[in-house]
């Protein structure tokens, strides 16, 4: 405590510097996990480029499969031909962070615990991909994930990319 401090106003210090700790440690805690606000998705940003859209969760065992292949989809395609978007579906979204950590994710996340973004597309099950091409139209949609299909996938994906 300094000389002319209250015992408030030292309270409040202190106060704020275990915050800003708070803070740092949460920062560091979740570095390279890639986020988005939640719910905030509008397609219409990503329109000339073909969207990879994937609604997942960490419980969900074919989810956590088709992590790879997005993570190599996102590097095979240039930037500005495909984006892969993947839409966390549980309502708490520490164990989503704790998974993207885990396998060392960076794609981007939405947040999605109440539902709002898979709703309009009647997603039901998980996973659940929908591929739309460079106009915003839907033109693919997958319903769980099977690595055997991986070929008819990127065949579907390589349709619509090499559509101009």
């Amino acid at each position: 405590m300094i000389a002319s401090d209250t015992p408030a106003s030292a309270l409040r210090r202190n106060t704020v510097r275990r915050i800003a700790l708070l803070a740092t440690m949460l920062i560091a805690a979740t570095a390279g996990v890639a986020r988005a606000e939640p719910a905030a998705l509008d397609l219409a940003k990503y329109r000339g480029k073909v969207v990879y859209l994937d609604f997942w969760a960490s419980w969900c065992g074919p989810c956590k499969q088709a992590f790879p292949f997005m993570a190599e989809l996102s590097r095979q395609y240039r930037p500005a031909d495909l984006v892969v978007i993947t839409v966390n579906e549980e309502r708490q979204r520490a164990p989503g962070e704790a998974f993207l950590r885990q396998v060392k994710s960076t794609l981007p996340v939405v947040w999605d615990g109440d539902g709002a973004v898979a709703r309009p597309w009647a997603v039901n099950e998980l996973p659940a991909t929908l591929i739309f091409d460079r106009k915003g139209k839907m033109r693919f949609r997958h319903q769980g994930f099977v690595p055997a299909n991986t070929a008819e996938y990127r065949k579907q994906l390589n349709s619509l990319v090499s559509e101009h």
